[in-house]
């Protein structure tokens, strides 16, 4: 018989991780998936600069949209962070929430509050790396090596 507390964690958890989970097929890295983010940071930022309203949405839409995890990458990560793992999730929800609204923002053509929520963005990336980022990686261990390596 299950123990009923382990039960009601393990489908917490999961509940807390569905819209991270990817539903099969070939999903990115988490590596991967960070690059991508770094880029649409970097194009955001760039708009911003430029006042390229256009860029700015489209930075930000890809940062709400990215690939989700792959399930198995989910698990590792979840062994390793234990209880944290909703924390973590957290960070992605901040992150996702943040991009929609420097979307809007940028549909408004308000400036100021673009740059404003693009900063508590790039302050919740960088206090997620800071909390989690040695231990993620080293749960997930080394990238593949081959031809389709990054």
């Amino acid at each position: 018989m299950i123990n009923r507390k382990r039960l009601i964690r393990a489908v917490s958890l999961m509940l807390a991780l569905a819209p991270t989970v990817a539903i099969g097929g070939d999903a990115p890295s988490l590596k991967e998936i960070m690059q991508g983010l770094r880029n649409n940071l970097v194009e955001i930022s760039d708009g911003l600069l430029t006042d390229d309203f256009e860029r700015v949405i489209q930075g930000a839409t890809s940062i709400a949209e990215h690939p989700h995890i792959a399930p198995a990458q989910v698990q590792l990560v979840a062994s390793a962070l234990g209880p944290e793992m909703v924390a973590f999730k957290q960070f992605d929800n901040l992150v996702h929430d943040l991009a929609i609204e420097i979307s809007a923002s940028a549909g408004a053509l308000d400036r100021d509050a673009a740059i404003s929520s693009y900063q508590q963005m790039v302050k919740g990336c960088l206090d997620c790396h800071r909390a989690y980022k040695e231990r993620v990686t080293a749960a997930l261990g080394p990238e593949p090596e081959g031809p389709s390596a990054h």
